[in-house]
């Protein structure tokens, strides 16, 4: 029984050891925003646009980026507070977020103030 346990606990030590590997060495990959579509939904993803249009509404702020093609990003308020620096049009930005699908439309929407970087 005591070699049960024991083996047991190695190789559940082993299996954490290894998740923790995959989560440190796998990165998010950066997709064109030409080349998002409907298989993305419910990935997260990086993408980069020149912002051409900012919309505020109850704390929240919608971007719509563009870079041979548009996408929307919804920066909900949890996020938007935390922002050190507020988009403004023309400026470009890399956003990290999950794709999602809002009327029809996809869009990007992150998760925390981190993932959205303007580009100076």
């Amino acid at each position: 029984m005591k070699t049960l346990v024991f083996i047991s606990l190695l190789i559940s030590i082993f299996g954490i050891s290894i998740l923790y590997i995959l989560t440190k060495t796998t990165a998010i990959s950066e997709v064109s925003i030409d080349k998002i579509d409907t298989t993305y939904l419910g990935k997260t993803i990086t993408t980069s646009g020149k912002i051409i249009a900012v919309y505020y509404r109850k704390g929240h702020i919608f971007l719509t980026l563009y870079d041979k093609r548009y996408i929307n990003v919804a920066i909900f308020s949890n996020v938007a507070k935390f922002l050190t620096e507020e988009p403004k049009k023309g400026q470009r930005i890399i956003v990290t977020g999950v794709v999602e699908e809002y009327q029809g439309r996809l869009q990007i929407v992150p998760k925390k103030a981190e993932d959205i970087k303007m580009v100076k």
